[in-house]
């Protein structure tokens, strides 16, 4: 028995060993070490396989061993302890976003924002209609009430023996390949480390610092602090004992972001520690073999830790949450965590009312938190299982002179790092907000073709008999086309004077494909029927709303994108704007609108008791020209493009995601078929070829406005092996 502890003790060093060769390799080799995904991937599958059978075999055999009281207890001590311990990881939940200081934020517009929320089906998570499809799902919950259920049918019956025999046997096997493919630790985790530190890159922590530092903080506590010191306050174990026995499995855990694949050694280190003081470790890992696989499939402090990303997204979105934003969110959040974090965080989102695209922040984070969640999960059920077999046998203590001493240091300690947290994040955050820079360096991206900016007049070639649009454009070799100077996104002047933007990016692209120059004549579109009537410019593309109304007055393409109306507001009265009956609880409320971007008679109508006021630009709203305005009524396309410039405002979106508006290209010419021909056909062919969509992708949805810079590494940056 001496033995034992030394070959965990050799393993669990050689494990860390291999962790941190793992990461200097990463470091080393950068984005090269992503070939080593195949090990990783290998050794994790290998230690997955026998997690779920064995939880089927544990808990079905240890509930057939007891009795109906014992049961009974069992279930009434440890539902108290699972709910005594849900409770301190709350109290972290809600004291670790006092770190966050108040900052700028802004982001551009999301797709994310158009989807139907995703629901959590809880009766497929607990109720497994085909168990073996619960088990090759990973279902974790499922396989848990099919367990009790037949453990409990398995309770009453009197002829079990041979049946609880065979399935000690089996549980034993799942143990035993469970260790034997430990011994390989020390590799699979190099492997999986060399990845991670390989490939993550460091501007993925620079943007979620302020969420990783409060997650490492909160991790640290509950681990190695709170969760240890409460096992030393009510058991005969010391903290000490407690994170010596789960080393091996926190760090296999940690290294693998599996919990699972562990379960075995956490109940083996109980048995462990309980026959060091000499007590009844059968017992204690029978009635762990049942607790542990029941406490796995509901929310662990490790879940709740990973909840923490929602009061971050939150402040990070410029809406920190309020105390009855808390209770909504523990109450109706939680139970959204039985089901996998994919699910459960967009649900909170949502549920919150936040940017559903923040989830992507999340999954950025990914490795590092489900790192620290699995082995904080780790530390969870070890205590759990100490705290529950000692209830069962009568010898919990409680000291209340040592409690009162240790609930005061851990309030002292956490209050110190929340506050130092707190200074740290205020004087990195200050200035950190670089969305307006961004936006205002944006170049285009595609095929250009030589443009100048013409002053505002007639074409200076008048048509001659017979002529068409086309045939005029290519017989000047030179298209003349509208633009609005401040139109966000659509047409605007960046840092270094250059006409960009979504529409005279594609303005270009139409200019090449005719195979001319193109005259840029600025507009504002209360002038943009009787300029085009005097022949101004051949087409004006700006970002055009297609209405009945234009079109009695000009002719313009098909549409070749449709926006969504929304509103822009203050961040600090998000709450008043959230849905339309919430609006029209607003006494005296004014709605500013430009002439390019007004309500429909729907609309309005929908807004009882809103008056409308007309701008002449949305930059006069942002300005503070909007003559005491409430509220900005545009697009949300452009309004998210507007508040990258100006992030103490945010876009609202109370209306249907089916209230869309077309915008249009307006044409010269009257009853110019061949024009519109020629337009909408070559609309139809840049929709087909991506066009369209990549410079929507990139000026709407910023993607690649931001330069990715080759991952750092050693090999790369500091000895210049490869380039």
């Amino acid at each position: 028995m001496k033995d034992k502890p030394k070959s965990t003790e050799r393993l669990a060093s050689f494990t860390i060993m291999g962790m941190v060769a793992g990461i200097a390799a990463g470091l080393f080799l950068g984005e090269t070490a992503g070939k080593l995904t195949f090990f990783s991937t290998l050794y994790i599958n290998l230690l997955q396989m026998t997690a779920l059978p064995y939880i089927l075999f544990s808990l079905i055999g240890g509930i057939a061993k007891l009795k109906a009281d014992e049961a009974k207890t069992l279930a009434k001590k440890g539902g108290f302890i699972v709910l005594a311990l849900w409770v301190i990881g709350i109290v972290i939940l809600i004291a670790m976003p006092m770190a966050f200081p108040a900052q700028q934020t802004s982001s551009f517009f999301s797709t994310s924002v158009l989807e139907a929320p995703k629901k959590v089906d809880l009766i497929k998570i607990f109720i497994p209609s085909n168990i073996f499809k619960a088990l090759a799902d990973n279902i974790v919950a499922s396989v848990v009430v099919f367990c009790v259920i037949v453990g409990l049918a398995l309770m009453e019956m009197e002829k079990k023996d041979e049946v609880l025999r065979l399935l000690d046997t089996l549980s034993q096997l799942m143990v035993s390949i469970t260790k034997w493919l430990a011994n390989f630790a020390p590799y699979g985790v190099f492997s999986i480390m060399a990845v991670t530190a390989g490939t993550m890159t460091f501007n993925e922590f620079g943007r979620l610092q302020a969420f990783l530092l409060i997650y490492v903080i909160a991790f640290f506590l509950l681990t190695f602090l709170i969760l240890p010191g409460l096992a030393s306050l009510l058991t005969p174990f010391g903290s000490r004992e407690v994170v010596e026995a789960s080393r091996t499995a926190l760090v296999l855990s940690f290294s693998t972001g599996k919990v699972l694949i562990v379960l075995p050694l956490i109940i083996e280190s109980i048995k462990t520690l309980f026959e060091s003081h000499d007590l009844e470790k059968d017992k204690a890992a029978a009635t762990s073999e049942f607790i542990l696989p029941m406490a796995y499939a509901f929310p662990t402090l490790g879940t709740i830790l990973t909840m923490l990303f929602i009061p971050f997204a939150a402040w990070y979105s410029g809406k920190p949450m309020t105390a009855p934003d808390y209770g909504l969110y523990i109450f109706a959040g939680l139970p959204s965590f039985f089901s996998d974090v994919s699910v459960a965080i967009p649900f909170c989102l949502d549920l919150l009312k936040l940017p559903s695209d923040l989830f992507s922040l999340f999954l950025a984070t990914g490795t590092v938190t489900k790192c620290m969640s699995a082995a904080l999960k780790v530390m969870y059920l070890l205590v759990l299982g100490l705290l529950v077999a000692c209830a069962l046998e009568d010898s919990i203590r409680f000291q209340w002179r040592r409690f009162g001493t240790f609930f005061a240091s851990s309030i002292v300690l956490t209050g110190l790092l929340i506050f130092g947290a707190h200074s740290y994040l205020s004087w990195t955050c200050k200035g950190n907000y670089h969305y307006d820079k961004v936006i205002k360096s944006m170049r285009l991206q595609g095929v250009t073709v030589p443009s100048v900016i013409a002053r505002t007049g007639p074409n200076p070639e008048a048509f001659r008999a017979g002529e068409s649009n086309i045939e005029r454009i290519k017989r000047r070799g030179v298209i003349r086309i509208g633009f609005i100077p401040d139109n966000l996104p659509w047409s605007y002047y960046n840092n270094e004077g250059e006409l960009v933007g979504f529409d005279v990016e594609l303005a270009h692209r139409l200019a090449h494909d005719l195979e001319v120059t193109i005259e840029f004549v600025p507009f504002t579109y209360i002038s943009l029927s009787q300029e085009m009537e005097k022949d101004y410019f051949d087409i004006a593309m700006s970002g055009i709303p297609g209405t009945y109304e234009r079109s009695e007055r000009m002719r313009f393409t098909d549409p070749y994108l449709y926006i969504h109306n929304a509103l822009v507001i203050p961040d600090y009265r998000d709450r008043e704007f959230l849905t339309i009956s919430s609006i029209r609880t607003i006494k005296n409320l004014k709605i500013a609108a430009t002439p390019l971007c007004s309500p429909t008679d729907r609309l309005k109508s929908s807004i009882t008791g809103a008056s409308f006021i007309p701008i002449k630009s949305d930059s006069d709203f942002f300005k503070g020209n909007q003559g005491g305005a409430d509220a900005l009524f545009t697009s949300a396309e452009g309004g998210s493009a507007w508040t990258l410039l100006y992030p103490d405002y945010q876009v609202a979106m109370p209306f249907p995601s089916y209230y869309t508006t077309p915008l249009v290209y307006p044409f010269f010419g009257g009853d110019n078929s061949r024009m519109n021909e020629y337009l909408n056909h070559w609309i139809l062919l840049e929709s087909h070829d991506g066009t369209i969509q990549d410079t929507y992708d990139y000026w709407i949805l910023g993607k690649g406005s931001e330069k990715k810079e080759p991952r750092w590494s050693i090999m790369r940056n500091v000895l210049h092996w490869v380039k």
